[in-house]
């Protein structure tokens, strides 16, 4: 199923853009949205980079809720906390995790 995100609700880029100078975390709002058929990718125009009278075309997959981005950072931020060994811990729980996953989504 597609997410479609509201028109004029602000979302963060997912995904640096430096041909246009734009950082993953970059705000900006949605002007217009594009859907289109067939499970091809949605597409999204955007305004407020901090760029004057510019428009910046993208995919639905370059853009995130700023909701997500928000809890993103929160956890970037308490990860760059954890000593080394913890965060290999981590990293081996996280891969226990999407392996249960990823089980679990092939057996639905």
């Amino acid at each position: 199923m597609k997410v479609q995100h509201p028109l004029f609700s602000q979302v963060a880029l997912a995904q640096n853009l430096p041909e246009h100078g734009l950082k993953r975390g970059d705000i900006a709002t949605i002007v217009e949205h594009y859907p289109m058929p067939g499970g091809e990718e949605d597409g999204y125009s955007l305004e407020g980079f901090d760029l004057p009278q510019v428009t910046l075309e993208v995919a639905a997959s370059q853009i995130i809720p700023i909701s997500q981005w928000q809890q993103e950072e929160m956890i970037v931020r308490k990860l760059r906390q954890l000593s080394k060994s913890r965060r290999l811990q981590l990293e081996d729980y996280l891969d226990f995790l999407l392996q249960k996953e990823q089980s679990e989504n092939v057996s639905v």
